[in-house]
């Protein structure tokens, strides 16, 4: 690990002008990819700008159409909240999944959707439930925030300070994990709200994505879907270490009816 200067502001106002001054900075919210990171001389910040000690970022509150979750809640604060688990039940289960108790403690909303690793839990959640990421300039849409493997619509100085995730009347998170890193080889999540239907994917591709084909699909349409009639080549499924492209294709198709028979029953 190459030397850095630390950094503990307590308002976002300094936190940026520490960013703006420094050769090459970075932020750190939990710390679980960067601190790797830096370990292995794969990154290496001049200087490392934490943002744990900000009043502010880290609350969970329910709101008039949606749950405020904060950037720097942890995953196990959001897998234990009761306001989580009382109306967003697919959610708290995805977070109480997400790696280990070691991970789950350190590790932050903010920080793992920033990260915008393929194989990420959260940004399932958000896509489906069309959630708002909220920065300290702007609220950007989840559909418009994951752009790439590891890239997102984030300015480099931009702050996020928390995430709106409306509610939905059902919701579910099916998650293939590999056994050694605990992340996802494939991951379906499903909202249903006002009889329509969301299914996006994450660990398949470059970036977590919806399945066109089933996007806002009534549920009595839904009961007539095939699940092998949709193209799953054209959403640029990516083999790894892990699992073939053609493997993870199975895993979609085979997760997906699970999913579509859970949402008609439970309807």
């Amino acid at each position: 690990m190459h030397k850095f200067k630390y950094h503990a502001p307590l308002t976002i106002k300094r936190s940026l002008e520490i960013y703006k001054k420094a050769d090459s900075p970075k932020f750190i919210a939990g710390g679980m990819t960067l601190l790797a990171a830096m370990k292995q001389k794969m990154s290496s910040p001049s200087d490392l700008i934490d943002l744990h000690l900000i009043s502010g970022l880290k609350k969970i509150e329910m709101r008039s159409d949606h749950l405020l979750i904060g950037a720097m809640n942890t995953h196990n604060e959001i897998a234990k909240s009761k306001l989580v688990a009382s109306s967003l039940p697919g959610l708290s289960f995805l977070a109480e999944n997400i790696a280990d108790n070691a991970v789950r403690n350190r590790g932050t909303l903010a920080g793992s959707i920033c990260n915008a690793d393929p194989s990420a839990d959260y940004p399932a959640a958000l896509l489906s439930l069309n959630a708002k990421i909220v920065t300290n300039e702007r609220r950007i849409s989840a559909k418009d925030f994951f752009v790439d493997m590891f890239e997102t619509n984030l300015k480099e100085n931009e702050i996020v300070t928390a995430v709106e995730f409306p509610f939905a009347d059902l919701t579910r998170y099916y998650k293939i994990k590999s056994l050694a890193s605990k992340y996802a080889i494939i991951g379906i999540f499903v909202a249903l709200k006002n009889h329509l239907v969301k299914f996006s994917v994450i660990g398949a591709s470059n970036s977590v994505f919806l399945i066109k084909e089933l996007n806002d699909i009534d549920v009595t349409a839904l009961r007539k879907v095939n699940v092998y009639d949709i193209m799953l080549d054209d959403y640029f499924i990516n083999g790894d270490l892990h699992a073939s492209a053609d493997y993870k294709i199975s895993l979609i198709q085979t997760t997906l009816k699970k999913a579509i028979n859970f949402v008609i029953k439970n309807e």
